[in-house]
């Protein structure tokens, strides 16, 4: 019945869990369509099929909202009524009259018989001829609406007994069965009651003792696309319910598709066979983490806004993100060329670091993997930077931003240090539904969503609870983050930095040794590197995050005296800028100002604040100065301003103290 080399894994452990006489409840990807012997169909017709061809007399689906039917109406009705007895009578006992036709389901169309071939399965229907397609039945089980036992009060003493009996092999099916109770671990009066019914079916099951299934025993089988809604003392400890999980499909489905209906993309019957082979490897792994019916919505869009499938990954991008331009694939080759030299006019003192992100950038752009095609697209860049506080980390994040985008609103920043507690990762994906705030989605989230091409800053990631960092778990194997509403993130064309002063409070032993000599930089990245292994590995039990940083984690160094000048200068134009702005002065800056910056750098309180000591020092000891001698003596525009200082530390402009 099921060909393991053509249907989808799950499958195998369905059929085994049933031969051995377990009642199921499938939870996970239940509303994509899945691959049976090379067929695409609807969960509930490949349940109908697979349960029909195993010999089961009589299949009964109910959901809240059409009721108790029966999978083939005109065919099941009489045994069934053998199987349910007096339970079945209905109103006036004609819920199941022969004469009764099978009703019309709004979703499917009108009810066929099982013969009929399919027209309306997502990938049947073209404008233009295509490539023939294995014909599908259609699906049943929408059919035949039972009005008289409508709610689940009235059906589960018909399943209980249609269950219970043991003449007729049957099996009874609960769809959506996630939506019947309200909370799964507090439920009222009637709800137990239900429950405790459900679980008194699983163990009343019985096996048929006679004919053809004898031995074969009957089946309760709860479809629930969220096993989190259904009350767990339903199936944890209970011997007779087993779980499957759906999952999205893997590779092997995806590259089914693709071979199956290729020829209904645009230009896809255009194709040789050595670009087929290269178009098929690139789509599978594109669409890591798609369903069956997104890859129907990527197919129908080709055809209708005329995209080649001779491009996959530009095809799928165009899905997931819109219309909107790719900036990797505009980057100027010459901004990766000059990238060093760009990111150190504003990151001073870090060759490391910048030798780091500039390497990233080659391979982000260049695109050659080791995968044997162009990669699975999916994972983000990545770039993990420690070390001391005030070193240019969160600098370097937005000198990036600046090289790529050239537009500051493509950087974000979440402080992780805001995202301390067990159940803020709702503040980053937004709370599930049901509870305030589901409507508006999470921070993270709606940013990616609106902004899928930016840098993200990750700030102080080692401050944010365990529980949120098993978020990025996902993203950065996966690419992708789903929110509280149901809506999918992509992060693949994203820069995702993350910053930590993971091993700086245990710096003090390192850097001030016996020699009073500051250490090297390489016994620097020791000490973070080993901080850093320390915290995800023993501290948190997390190694598998940081395993996927990989090699991107990078140290950045401490503050070196030699590179203080430097570090002055630049915040020295920063200022003749504003002044320039803001009043149309020169100003200038003597080297005392640096001499100054230096001398007080030396203490001890001073050096371990880092660069960001060297802007609060002139922020405290020249500003208030310089701005109070503007107001005073109002400089005319044109006019050259010069700051200096004295030994003492008095702040000199044009030469001369304040009166």
């Amino acid at each position: 019945m099921i060909n393991c080399e053509t249907s989808s894994l799950w499958m195998t452990d369905l059929h085994n869990q049933l031969t051995r006489g377990q009642c199921l409840i499938i939870d996970g990807n239940v509303l994509d369509h899945v691959l049976l012997n090379g067929e695409y169909m609807p969960l509930p017709e490949f349940l109908n099929r697979y349960l029909r061809a195993m010999g089961v007399e009589v299949v009964g689906w109910y959901d809240i909202v059409d009721g108790f039917r029966l999978a083939e109406p005109n065919e099941m009705q009489a045994a069934f009524l053998r199987a349910a007895g007096p339970c079945s009578s209905g109103a006036q006992g004609t819920a199941f009259s022969a004469s009764t036709p099978p009703q019309q389901n709004p979703a499917s169309g009108p009810a066929t018989s099982p013969t009929t071939s399919r027209t309306d399965t997502p990938w049947s229907s073209s404008p233009e001829p295509v490539r023939p397609v294995a014909q599908q039945t259609a699906r049943p089980a929408v059919s035949g609406r039972i009005p008289t036992l409508q709610t689940l009060e009235q059906v589960l003493p018909v399943m209980r007994q249609a269950l219970r009996q043991t003449e007729t092999l049957a099996a009874m099916i609960v769809d959506v069965g996630d939506k019947l109770f309200t909370d799964p671990k507090q439920q009222v009066d009637s709800e137990r009651q239900a429950i405790t019914l459900l679980k008194k079916i699983t163990r009343e099951a019985a096996y048929v003792q006679q004919g053809q299934h004898q031995g074969r025993k009957n089946c309760l089988i709860i479809v629930a696309e969220s096993l989190a809604a259904v009350p767990p003392w339903l199936y944890q400890g209970n011997p007779f319910i087993s779980l499957v999980h759906l999952p999205k499909p893997g590779a092997k489905e995806r590259r089914r598709f693709i071979e199956l209906f290729c020829d209904n993309f645009h230009e896809g019957n255009t194709l040789s066979a050595e670009q087929r082979t290269k178009v098929f490897e690139q789509f599978t792994d594109n669409t890591d983490g798609l369903t069956l019916r997104e890859l129907d919505t990527i197919l129908r869009m080709s055809r209708a806004e005329e995209v080649s499938i001779r491009e996959p990954k530009k095809l799928i991008s165009r899905h997931k993100f819109g219309l909107q331009d790719n900036p990797w694939e505009k980057l100027d080759p010459t901004k990766i060329r000059d990238a060093r030299p760009r990111l150190e006019q504003r990151v001073i003192g870090q060759p490391h670091a910048i030798d780091a992100v500039a390497k990233m950038l080659g391979c982000a752009v260049g695109g050659i993997s080791l995968s044997g095609t162009t990669g699975k697209g999916g994972q983000p860049r990545v770039f993990f930077g420690c070390g001391p506080t005030g070193v240019g980390k969160t600098e370097t994040a937005k000198a990036l931003t600046e090289l790529l985008y050239g537009d500051e609103s493509a950087f974000a920043c979440f402080n992780m240090s805001e995202y301390m507690h067990e159940h803020s990762d709702q503040r980053l994906i937004g709370p599930p539904p049901g509870y305030l705030g589901h409507e508006e989605g999470g921070q993270l989230t709606n940013r990616l969503l609106e902004r899928p091409f930016g840098t993200v800053l990750f700030d102080e990631i080692d401050k944010a609870h365990p529980r949120v960092l098993d978020l990025f778990l996902q993203i950065l194997e996966d690419g992708r983050l789903t929110d509280g509403r149901g809506k999918t993130a992509f992060f693949s064309e994203a820069c995702l930095i993350f910053t930590s002063n993971i091993g700086g409070s245990t710096l003090e032993s390192t850097l001030y040794q016996s020699d009073g000599e500051l250490p090297d930089y390489p016994t620097i990245r020791n000490h973070y590197l080993t901080e850093v292994r320390r915290h995800f590995i023993d501290k948190i039990g997390r190694p598998e995050l940081l395993n996927r940083f990989g090699g991107n984690v990078v140290v950045f160094d401490i503050v070196r005296p030699e590179h203080i000048p430097a570090i002055c200068r630049k915040f020295f134009a920063l200022g003749a800028i504003s002044a320039k702005e803001k009043y149309g002065i020169r100003l200038e800056f003597s080297n005392t100002i640096s001499e100054m910056i230096c001398r007080l750098m030396r203490r001890r309180e001073n050096f371990e604040m880092g660069g960001r000591r060297i802007k609060t020092l002139l922020e405290e000891l020249v500003l208030p100065t310089l701005n109070q001698w503007v107001l005073l003596d109002r400089p005319s525009a044109g006019q050259t301003v010069t700051v200096s200082s004295e030994d003492d530390g008095r702040i000199l402009i044009n030469g001369k103290p304040l009166p």
